[in-house]
C-alpha cells in the first residue's frame, strides 16, 4: 500500500471509501489552488479566482510544511468559503513536511472539519466558525479542530465515535452516516493515539488528536512515549 494511503482494516469497505472520495476531491481542489497561488506574488493583495484570500493560502503555505496536508487545509479552506463558514488555521500552528503517512492525517484532519462544518450550518451564529491548529513535537503530531457551533452533550461523547452514530438521517442507504469520526478513531488508535472531545471556550465544540508522526511507532503508545 502507498506510503500516503491511510491503512485501517476495520472500515476498508465499499462504504468507507465512498465516504472518503470528499476529502479525495478537496485535496484535489486544494493542489489546483496552490499552484494558482504559486502564480501569484506572496505579498499581492485580493483573491484568487476562485474567491480564496491569498494571505490565508499564504499562511497555509508558510505553516504546514507537507504537501499533502496542505492541499488538503486548502481544499476545506474552500469548502467552507461555499457554505458561509470561515474556516482559519491557528497562527500557533507548525507542521513540517516529514510525516509518515500524511495520507493517515489529512483523513484525520479531513473528517473532523467536515464533521465542524456540519455542526456551524446548524447554528445561527452571525460568523460560523472553525479553526484548525496542527503542531508536531517530539515525535508526537497534535490537531485539534473546533467550531462555535452547538457543542457536543457530554452523554454522546463517547457515542459519537461508534460507526453509525449519528443525529442527522442519511439521505440514502448508499450514502450512510456516522462513519467519519469512527475512521478518526480508528486511525488514532493505530498509530498510538488519542482523541478528546471537549467544550470550545465561548461555546461550541474542539476535538482533540494527539497521535505518532510516525507509522513505525504504532506498537508504542503516544503515552509511552513522554513517559520514556
Amino acid at each position: 500500500m502507498p506510503p500516503d494511503v491511510p491503512d485501517v482494516p476495520h472500515f476498508a469497505d465499499a462504504h468507507v471509501r465512498r465516504h472518503e472520495r470528499r476529502n479525495a476531491l478537496h485535496t484535489l481542489q486544494g493542489l489546483m489552488e496552490l499552484a494558482r497561488h504559486a502564480g501569484e506574488r506572496p505579498a499581492a493583495p485580493g483573491t484568487l479566482p476562485t474567491g480564496l484570500p491569498l494571505a490565508e493560502v499564504g499562511e497555509i503555505v508558510k505553516r504546514v510544511g507537507n504537501s499533502l496536508i496542505r492541499a488538503q487545509l486548502v481544499g476545506k479552506l474552500l469548502a467552507a468559503s461555499e457554505r458561509g463558514v470561515r474556516l482559519r488555521l491557528s497562527s500557533a500552528s507548525f507542521l513540517p513536511c516529514d510525516i509518515d503517512g500524511a495520507g493517515d492525517v489529512v483523513t484525520v484532519v479531513g473528517n473532523l472539519v467536515d464533521n465542524a462544518l456540519d455542526a456551524v450550518a446548524d447554528t445561527s451564529r452571525c460568523t460560523p466558525t472553525v479553526e484548525v491548529a496542527l503542531h508536531h513535537d517530539q515525535g508526537v503530531v497534535e490537531l485539534s479542530v473546533s467550531d462555535n457551533g452547538t457543542g457536543v452533550d457530554p452523554g454522546l461523547r463517547q457515542w459519537i465515535f461508534e460507526r453509525g452514530a449519528s443525529t442527522k438521517p442519511s439521505s440514502s442507504p448508499a450514502w450512510p452516516r456516522g462513519l467519519g469520526l469512527p475512521l478518526v478513531r480508528a486511525i488514532t488508535e493505530e498509530r498510538g493515539g488519542t482523541i478528546t472531545v471537549g467544550d470550545r471556550e465561548g461555546g461550541g465544540a474542539v476535538f482533540t488528536v494527539r497521535m505518532a508522526a510516525v507509522r513505525t511507532h504504532l506498537w508504542m503508545s503516544v503515552d509511552r512515549q513522554e513517559s520514556g
